[in-house]
């Protein structure tokens, strides 16, 4: 089995990357950093309780920070990526693609 191939499958048996939704959370919070709850539910189209389940496992694991905070309207709650979360789902999509690249 070639190596990166084998890191990919190390990757998606850890509890972060087994599950496509926290790999999807991952990926919006890549490309924006921070983003409400509400801005969350609605990119990534699943129930809150669905959403709330998955981002606590990755706030576990410490790849996301959740807070809330207190605004003139209501209080909301923002959901950042950590360095430690930014660097493991590019780590993650680099051997995606290094693994598609010698596949060619």
């Amino acid at each position: 089995m070639p190596e990166e191939f084998k890191e990919i499958i190390d990757f998606i048996k850890s509890p972060v990357f087994s599950r496509s939704a926290r790999i999807g959370i991952l990926l919006v919070l890549l490309a924006v950093d921070k983003i409400t709850f509400t801005d969350l539910l609605n990119s990534v189209e699943m129930s809150k309780s669905s959403l709330y389940s998955h981002l606590k496992v990755l706030e576990e694991n410490g790849m996301i920070e959740i807070k809330d905070v207190f605004t003139l309207t209501r209080p909301r709650t923002i959901i950042q990526i950590t360095p430690k979360g930014k660097a493991m789902i590019e780590k993650y999509l680099e051997l995606l693609e290094n693994y598609v690249k010698k596949r060619k």
